[in-house]
């Protein structure tokens, strides 16, 4: 990432934003050369800037102090508020700026819709005051929720209505029929089929005009919209993230009917989705889907699996996730009237809670040995009987987190901490190699991570871990809400380049420490309401000290850690918890009872 990507992303409401949506802004911006002396009002800029070199000076009216501003640091308009300091604005030194023109952030924002909701999100969380049109987007709180089947006549369209029908009760619900055969959703609502609105041409009346005389009415609170359905033509993926823009103005929840029809069309959805109901017509068929979501749910999606009785028979121990009734045992499905009884039977209540519910994460900050705290605080979760939906950390804390979701009791996790992490353990995986790429091989870390593990996948957990990773050295980062969990936990150990990466669907991962780390402004991306940052405050230096370890791990976790301070806090989360400790030495129980205690003073705390 070039400099000016580097200062755009640290800006803290563009922070949540992905490599592409950097390069993104890059290319609709442009450079400004500012010289020494020149000034604006700053009431009359119609640009948002951000400044790349140099240095600013800001005089308010009526006022002697000046404001100094600095590279990194920004003057204009911000997109959706209502935001207009007074005063002028004068370049201290020759500077350079990069400029932004409203409108074309606006474009920008219509074509990233996860982008537009995580940046809402953040600009509401910093004070801004939304303007007239921010406010009409509810702060980026619509929900994404696909209906999604491998199999034709499979129960997709059944399953999307059913799923309408509940949400519906709840706040607007709209369908979107993004199947390209089959049997339509509108079948199942009993309206007529119209043609695919990715078919309609109509510049002159605007997108959002064309895609409101598409809206077809069910009843109060549901309308449906055939986008793909009849489609003579192949449908551009490039379609969903402006629609999802449009209709969130408008629409608490957002369904798509999906098929496999169109794989192009379906990996858009899938990357663009909050929850994604993934229904299958036998138990061992989920499988078959495990690619997809691996390859294109890569921003903490939530995908659970659904076997549809009607064509599995009878289910039983299901594992890892629902089941749909033959509702009246193989006889006809009935009609709308009957579908809208069927919506209180309770296994389709239980998944429209699923995403009804208010989603709760709690982010444990990236750290290397420190981590083991959160082994304490996890622990006192369980002993305090406090629930979230979501997980996310990386590196080391990734381990713990997987070990304490695995475990049973405290006294299985606790046990689950010493066999990773105690000294013996480390020094065996400590495998030397001939140092080309890296000095340590990868092989007893998998082994040990699958052993642990076993074939658990992510997302088949009740509880979502999510990790961050670093992939291909420190080419970019990844988050990771589905796919085998040993895989997860043995890459978030290797740190590179000191370890053998990790193969994930044929590509390097590693622990991603310390370039990238989790940060709140990712679960603004998607459909988390409230968050919970924690983190290690060591006033020591903690490392293995006894002796027992190869002396240059030793030396690089110290060196490493002291070089790399990690997050303390986040103004932006709803609270933050630091563990404030100081032990030098990694002593597992005395780590564990320490952090513990200190975590149950401090949920108390939490409602």
């Amino acid at each position: 990432m070039n400099m000016t990507g580097k200062i755009l992303i640290a800006l803290p409401f563009f922070r949540h934003s992905l490599a592409d949506e950097i390069e993104g802004l890059q290319k609709i911006g442009k450079t400004s050369s500012v010289k020494k002396g020149d000034e604006f009002d700053l009431k009359k800029v119609d640009s948002f800037n951000v400044i790349v070199s140099g240095a600013f000076g800001i005089e308010s009216s009526g006022k002697n102090d000046t404001v100094y501003l600095k590279p990194g640091s920004f003057f204009g308009p911000l997109p959706f508020t209502e935001n207009r300091p007074a005063g002028r604005i004068r370049a201290l030194v020759d500077s350079t700026l990069f400029v932004f023109g409203i409108e074309d952030l606006y474009k920008f924002f219509l074509v990233s819709y996860k982008f537009l909701r995580g940046y809402l999100k953040i600009i509401t969380r910093m004070g801004y005051s939304l303007s007239e049109v921010g406010r009409k987007y509810s702060g980026g709180k619509s929900k994404i929720i696909t209906v999604y089947s491998r199999s034709h006549q499979s129960g997709k369209s059944f399953l999307s209505s059913l799923i309408a029908l509940s949400l519906k009760k709840d706040a607007k619900t709209v369908v979107l029929d993004m199947s390209i055969s089959g049997d339509s959703i509108f079948n199942f609502f009993e309206k007529k089929i119209t043609a695919p609105l990715s078919q309609r041409s109509g510049e002159e009346k605007g997108f959002e005009g064309i895609l409101n005389e598409w809206i077809v009415p069910v009843n109060e609170n549901l309308d449906l919209i055939n986008i793909a359905f009849g489609s003579k033509v192949k449908v551009n993926p490039d379609i969903v993230s402006p629609l999802l823009f449009i209709l969130s103005k408008e629409y608490r929840y957002v369904v798509i009917d999906c098929s496999d029809d169109d794989v192009d069309l379906r990996n858009r959805i899938v990357g663009l989705s909050d929850q994604i109901f993934a229904l299958v017509k036998n138990k061992k068929d989920p499988g078959l889907q495990f690619e997809i979501f691996d390859a294109h749910a890569k921003e903490g999606q939530r995908v659970y699996y659904v076997v549809n009785e009607r064509y599995a028979g009878t289910v039983r121990n299901f594992s890892g996730g629902f089941v749909l009734p033959d509702f009246g045992a193989g006889e006809p499905l009935g009609g709308l009237d009957r579908r809208t009884r069927l919506v209180e039977e309770e296994a389709v209540s239980a998944l429209a809670a699923l995403i009804t519910k208010k989603r709760r994460a709690v982010v444990l900050g990236t750290a290397l040995l420190p981590a083991l705290f959160y082994g304490g605080f996890l622990d006192a979760l369980r002993k305090n009987e406090k629930k979230f939906d979501v997980y996310y950390t990386s590196s080391f804390g990734y381990i713990i987190l997987s070990l304490y979701l695995l475990s049973g009791s405290s006294n299985d996790f606790r046990k689950g901490i010493g066999r990773f992490f105690s000294d013996e353990r480390i020094n065996k995986l400590l495998d030397i190699t001939f140092p080309t790429e890296h000095i340590f091989k990868n092989s007893l870390i998998v082994k040990l991570a699958e052993e642990i593990c076993g074939s658990n996948r992510i997302e088949m957990l009740r509880d979502m871990p999510v990790a961050v990773l670093g992939h291909n050295g420190v080419t970019e980062r990844r988050l990771f809400s589905t796919g085998y969990l040993k895989d997860i936990v043995a890459a978030s150990f290797c740190l590179y380049p000191l370890f053998e990466q990790v193969g994930i669907m044929g590509s390097p991962y590693n622990s991603g420490y310390p370039d990238f780390k989790v940060q709140i402004e990712d679960m603004f991306r998607i459909d988390v309401e409230e968050t919970l940052h924690v983190s290690v405050d060591n006033g020591a230096a903690m490392n293995y000290r006894n002796g027992k370890l190869i002396q240059l791990f030793v030396n690089y976790m110290d060196f490493i850690q002291e070089r790399h301070a990690d997050d303390k806090r986040n103004d932006l989360s709803d609270a933050n918890f630091v563990l404030e400790v100081s032990e030098r030495d990694v002593n597992i129980g005395r780590i564990l009872e320490v952090s513990q205690e200190l975590s149950d003073k401090l949920l108390a705390k939490i409602v």
